[in-house]
């Protein structure tokens, strides 16, 4: 799941970390906080589920998770490098920062079945790599650490490629919306309209969820995961968060 920068923008390669077929991916001081973010939770879950390890044996578990979660947000952005040059407008920057990676494009003059060529990528990514989770967690013994990390690989890419392909106007699923309606006649504004409202119609419909499965289903985490996930929804369509 990647948010898509359509707008001018200064490209910043001399600062890139690392370049990805070609691409320069950099990364700002604001993006260093998530590792350790996710590293705190995900020694909290390990915990959670299996109270039985020690301290130290969690944060083991732990930093053995971390790569395997980042590679499904991180790899997500990179694979759309790959379609970006398949539909013959490379990209020209992925940056990291504290919010989702962005694929950055200079040229964006280009036609919907381009722009949706583009968006492909990081879902297919997801897509496969959902399976070879899927593969893996099945093959592992239940209880052993290769089976949770397994699980931990098939949740991340699982979130992200539903997530990637939500019509929100910011990953890829509300940008494939977008041109597929430019595609079928109406311009590039009436279909951004398009967009927000259907955002906007889904985010409320999931802040219900969530209200409805933390106070009749009981499960107080999930329903709030849910609500905060609307909530978020609805501040994006909205247009206050980009």
């Amino acid at each position: 799941m990647n948010s898509q920068n359509q707008e001018p923008f200064d490209l910043s390669a001399d600062n890139a970390l690392f370049r990805f077929n070609g691409v320069p991916v950099v990364v700002r001081s604001n993006f260093w906080p998530i590792p350790i973010l996710l590293f705190s939770f995900l020694t909290w879950v390990v915990g959670r589920r299996r109270p039985q390890l020690s301290w130290f044996q969690r944060v083991g578990v732990a930093l053995l998770a971390m790569p395997v979660t980042l590679v499904a947000d991180v790899g997500h952005a990179l694979a759309h490098t790959v379609s970006a040059r398949i539909a013959g407008a490379p990209m020209d920057e992925v940056l990291l920062y504290a919010g989702m990676p962005r694929t950055l494009y200079r040229n964006n003059a280009v036609p919907p079945k381009t722009h949706i060529q583009r968006s492909l990528g990081g879902p297919i990514f997801s897509l496969l790599c959902s399976l070879l989770s899927l593969l893996w967690w099945r093959r592992t013994a239940r209880g052993s650490t290769s089976h949770e990390l397994a699980e931990a690989s098939l949740a991340a890419h699982s979130f992200i490629l539903l997530g990637s392909l939500t019509p929100l106007p910011i990953v890829d699923g509300g940008v494939i919306l977008k041109w597929k309606l430019v595609e079928a006649g109406r311009s590039p504004e009436q279909a951004d309209q398009i967009v927000q409202k259907t955002t906007i119609g889904l985010s409320v419909a999931v802040v219900g969820l969530g209200a409805l499965v933390g106070l009749f289903g009981k499960r107080k985490l999930v329903g709030s995961l849910l609500a905060a996930g609307g909530a978020a929804g609805i501040a994006v369509g909205g247009g206050w968060l980009k």
